[in-house]
């Protein structure tokens, strides 16, 4: 199937990562950038992940325990994308609630206002867990976005004579570690020295980390079944009124705790976000669209539906020159400073030097994913490897790759969706998946 193919019964469905954009991009013209925006532009739908917010200067910031960054964006970034070719966006990510229920209400009603498929937040939790929808000349499209940390401002549900809480549309986790026998043992003794809860039923709480015995040390992690039942339930009623159904799960989530969020060595999704989003897919949904990881991860072909963990970044424009809330500098040891000299870079511990050129490499380089259908049924994958050019003012849109920079983006993609037994072959700068 051609990129344009206009065929009865074709269809052709864009899906990127996240966009951190603060800046207009439409006034360049490279012919590498001006190639992405073909890509997105010919497709009948073209998703992507808006991880930034739109609040006016009424809105105030909230507190969050990672005072990483607070994002906010003047309102025409949104025409911007919408140049871009996209029409059809997540709103649920760490960053949904940066200004509160006020920045993520006034957001979602510049969506709406404009007429622009939005779903994953909402003035309640039915809300922010409902489908937007999409109709295309060839096509009716779904759309369920979803985000993992429990902190992010998960949506409520009105109860009774209580109103539901504005948010986003969570799927949280569980998580259970364990240990082998021995290793329990000491753990118990530590806990018994610290006057802390002794285990119960073989099972410990040790400072709000649960213990049990197992025939290995491992750390396993299993969907919320509240979270996960709301979804499949939206995504099976979505089915009954689309031709196709996307799901989005912005997950920050690896299967091990690393140095800190950026370590690159962490390649591997959580355990709940794949049981999850195979049981998105039993549900109904035709793709899961993984965001937030800011890197790529691998694909996953399930009962012939694709599984994206990580569609990495699309555009990531930087935020600095951004207005800071007074909690950044507080953070930073610079809450006293009335002109404080701003550090650059993440807040915490820093990794080596040869791992830190590892990672900007891998955030600044992702893939385009062009998923043809013939009858609504995935006939073929394409995927357009780009590279964020961030070595300017005005920086961090994408270009496509070739030579060696596509061999590169799409080798690594192919060995990490190999693991997941999904065969990549790259054809003039193109990886291709065939059904």
């Amino acid at each position: 199937m051609s990129e344009t193919d206009l065929s009865p019964g074709s269809f052709s469905f864009v899906a990127t990562g996240d966009s951190l954009i603060f800046q207009k991009i439409s006034i360049f013209d490279e012919p590498e950038f001006m190639r992405v925006h073909e890509i997105v532009k010919k497709a009948d739908a073209a998703f992507n992940n808006f991880e930034t917010i739109l609040p006016t200067k009424e809105h105030y910031a909230r507190y969050k325990s990672d005072a990483t960054a607070w994002m906010r964006s003047p309102r025409y970034v949104l025409d911007e994308l919408l140049w871009m070719g996209f029409n059809v966006f997540s709103l649920a990510n760490n960053h949904s609630m940066d200004y509160c229920e006020g920045g993520l209400l006034e957001t979602k009603r510049i969506f709406e206002e404009m007429g622009v498929a939005n779903a994953g937040t909402g003035r309640n939790l039915s809300e922010a867990r409902a489908p937007a929808y999409l109709n295309t000349q060839r096509g009716r499209v779904a759309l369920i976005a979803c985000n993992t940390r429990d902190d992010d401002g998960p949506a409520g549900m009105a109860w009774k004579n209580i109103p539901g809480r504005p948010g986003l549309n969570p799927v949280r986790s569980k998580t259970v570690m364990y240990l082998k026998e021995h290793e329990f043992k000491k753990l118990a003794d530590v806990a018994e020295t610290l006057d802390l809860p002794s285990p119960q039923d073989g099972k410990l709480n040790f400072m709000g980390l649960k213990f049990e015995v197992g025939d290995r040390a491992d750390i396993y992690t299993e969907p919320y079944l509240p979270d996960q039942e709301g979804n499949k339930y939206e995504i099976s009623k979505a089915k009954e009124n689309a031709d196709l159904v996307y799901v989005s799960v912005h997950n920050h989530d690896k299967r091990r705790p690393g140095l800190a969020y950026f370590d690159d060595n962490l390649d591997y999704i959580a355990n709940f976000v794949e049981t999850f989003s195979r049981e998105a897919i039993d549900a109904g949904a035709d793709a899961v669209l993984g965001n937030g990881t800011h890197r790529l991860n691998g694909i996953e072909i399930y009962k012939g539906k694709p599984i994206f963990y990580g569609l990495g970044n699309f555009i990531a424009q930087k935020y600095h020159s951004n207005p800071k809330p007074y909690d950044w500098f507080e953070a930073r040891g610079l809450g006293d400073k009335v002109y404080p000299e701003e550090p650059s870079g993440y807040l915490g511990e820093q990794l080596p030097e040869a791992e830190m050129k590892r990672n900007t490499r891998r955030s600044s380089t992702s893939v385009v994913a062009n998923i043809k259908y013939r009858n609504y049924e995935t006939q073929q994958i394409d995927l357009y490897p780009i590279v964020i050019k961030r070595d300017n003012k005005q920086g961090g849109r994408p270009f496509i790759a070739t030579g060696d920079d596509a061999h590169e983006i799409l080798t690594r993609l192919a060995k990490l969706s190999a693991d997941y037994g999904t065969k990549i072959t790259i054809e003039n700068d193109v990886g291709k998946i065939t059904l």
